[in-house]
């Protein structure tokens, strides 16, 4: 069989066994369009409760580098990939990083995450700010301990981040 004919063969039978996978244009595609709303800085873009509905595993990855990349700084930013990943819980990969998120050590300040700031910028508005990701990743858990009661292994998944998240530093998350 010749390599081309081979290759049509073989993802045919994965479509048939329902094994499709997003080809990695797709999900670059879906990263671009993050990066695009990122960009703007708007949280209200439609696409964000459209077009990231059951992202692939190759997406998911990609949005999980992203989010590693931003500088921590980046509350909503990181918050918004927080979100559209914890709309997409499927994997073990998906719950570390949700655990992680939420065990993040606290930001000390809005400028800069490793100092502490004036004594006026961090009021309480600030520490939820500060805390913004992880927070997020929270609620995604929340979320998804009310939506799957009936499936325990995804309730257990859902517990452990909250586990996770009593033990922070950051005073909004440990209360929350």
């Amino acid at each position: 069989m010749r390599g081309a004919d081979w290759s049509a063969g073989a993802l045919i039978a994965l479509s048939l066994l329902g094994c499709h996978r997003e080809p990695a244009g797709e999900a670059t595609a879906k990263l671009k369009a993050l990066e695009q709303i990122l960009a703007a800085r708007n949280d209200n873009d439609p696409r964000l409760d459209r077009d990231f509905n059951d992202l692939s595993p190759q997406a998911r990855s990609l949005f999980r580098r992203k989010y590693q990349e931003l500088p921590r700084e980046g509350f909503n930013e990181r918050g918004t990939i927080v979100y559209l990943l914890g709309n997409n819980l499927r994997s073990a990969e998906d719950w570390d990083f949700l655990r992680g998120v939420a065990m993040e050590p606290p930001c000390l300040s809005l400028a800069n995450c490793s100092r502490r700031g004036e004594r006026a910028e961090n009021a309480l508005g600030d520490e939820v700010t500060l805390a913004y990701p992880s927070l997020v990743a929270l609620k995604q858990a929340q979320r998804a301990l009310e939506q799957e009661r009936t499936d325990q292994g995804l309730a257990k998944e859902a517990l452990s981040v909250i586990e996770a998240a009593k033990s922070s530093r950051a005073p909004a998350v440990a209360r929350m």
